[in-house]
């Protein structure tokens, strides 16, 4: 097959890689930012292509990272027959635009959390300083605001926070949102979408966004992920399920996700739409989906659902190096550092490339080509097991044999599963699932 990546997010390595060695043609384009060092997939029996546009016609398969770059150009080009999997410009819109995606929910008949939607910090702040509640605020423009998510801990917490990003010049680039906080367990549930209907089983995920154990630090887009496909799940049941058809409608082909708050008294409340792959979460699917990586791809933009995958439980870890996750060091800074590991099967590569570096054979040093950084954003490594705890233990393992100096990696990914599990579980969720 010929797969072209377009990938504004930089993220499509690991796929471009696995279906290569699958012996498919890879073309990448992948969008760099000033501090980014273009030599990302270097030495990866990948084509980087300076503009997508050009390979449309070549590619048998066209698959995105991201739901805003590009997707009005690669809807036009998939009503006039291109192979596109991915999001419609109306259906990545429930992501984008946070407001219109709680005002679907309400359409189809799911109740979300109250909210209300604001043009500014300023006016934000304002109602808070009125309404005297707990609030989640969250923007309403593109993916890269989302650094700016924030759950208060008090009104007072939210004032000071939306009052020193405005005094640091940190306005968003659109709307923003206040919704009402809701305390639970936070748990999300996808569902692979192909031209006539779902093409997977429901996936159950639990993120961690923060950089440090314990939930501390600045948030990420995501340290790591704890997730399964199931048979059937109530929370599929309750809020993705139903939205199968109208989804359709849309044109959506590729994954959707709804993350969701269960609360005390066991009802899922919906919190935000991620209409795209997750990530790192697209990652451990790669381990979990069996067979060839892309073939059921374009099966599924045909209308047949031919994806097999496990069900054991799997866990992702990000694997990343200073000075994520700020990402602003000069590219000498960050890139040619050796990454020494036994085995590459599961790491997925993420800023990494190919060059000759010093490695040991026995007692006797040399040099031969070896995975080597190019970004801070090194890789995600998965693993699966029967139960969370066997496929933490595995997944650690494997970081255990990983050398890279300066190594980030948050090492409590999955352990809130342990309290978490029993309180979904009286309230008939994830009920297949065990810790250990």
């Amino acid at each position: 097959m010929r797969l072209l990546i377009v990938d504004p997010m930089g993220t499509g390595l690991a796929l471009g890689w696995r279906a290569a060695q699958q012996g498919h043609k890879v073309k990448w384009f992948v969008t760099n930012k000033p501090t980014d060092d273009p030599t990302i997939g270097m030495g990866f029996p990948i084509t980087k292509v300076e503009n997508w546009r050009n390979h449309v016609s070549w590619a048998e398969l066209i698959f995105t990272t991201d739901n805003s770059k590009f997707i009005p150009s690669l809807e036009a080009m998939k009503k006039q027959g291109a192979p596109y999997f991915g999001p419609s410009v109306e259906s990545a819109n429930l992501e984008i635009k946070r407001g219109e995606g709680m005002k679907f929910l309400k359409r189809h008949g799911i109740e979300t959390p109250p909210f209300q939607t604001f043009k500014s910090l300023q006016e934000a702040e304002q109602h808070v300083w009125k309404n005297g509640r707990r609030w989640v605020f969250k923007t309403l423009g593109d993916n890269e605001d989302k650094s700016l998510s924030y759950c208060s801990k008090s009104p007072a917490d939210m004032i000071a926070r939306l009052q020193r990003w405005q005094k640091l010049g940190m306005n968003p680039k659109g709307e923003v949102m206040l919704q009402e906080f809701i305390p639970g367990v936070e748990v999300g549930v996808s569902r692979w979408m192909g031209s006539n209907g779902w093409v997977s089983d429901p996936n159950i995920n639990f993120e961690q966004k923060k950089l440090m154990s314990g939930n501390y630090g600045p948030n990420t887009g995501e340290m790591g992920t704890v997730m399964f496909y199931v048979k059937q799940d109530k929370l599929d049941e309750d809020v993705l399920k139903p939205l199968e058809r109208v989804l359709m409608q849309m044109g959506h082909l590729g994954d959707i996700d709804l993350n969701c708050i269960v609360d005390e008294k066991g009802k899922a409340w919906p919190l935000e739409f991620t209409a795209r792959p997750g990530w790192p979460a697209f990652n451990m699917m790669l381990e979990a989906h069996q067979g060839d990586p892309v073939q059921w791809m374009l099966d599924a933009v045909k209308g047949e659902r031919t994806l097999t995958v496990s069900y054991d439980v799997g866990v992702c870890i990000c694997l990343c190096q200073p000075d994520f996750p700020y990402c602003k060091s000069p590219k000498e800074q960050k890139a040619g550092i050796p990454i020494y590991l036994k085995s590459t099967k599961h790491l997925q590569p993420q800023e990494v490339r190919i060059e000759k570096l010093p490695v040991m054979e026995g007692e006797k040093t040399t040099e031969k080509p070896i995975w080597a950084t190019a970004g801070e954003y090194v890789g995600v490594v998965t693993a699966m097991g029967p139960t969370v705890s066997v496929a933490r233990q595995r997944a650690y393992k494997t970081v255990d044999e990983i050398q890279v100096p300066d190594m980030i990696v948050r090492d409590d990914i999955g352990e809130s599963l342990k309290k978490n599990l029993p309180e979904l579980q009286k309230h008939g969720y994830v009920k297949d699932v065990r810790w250990q």
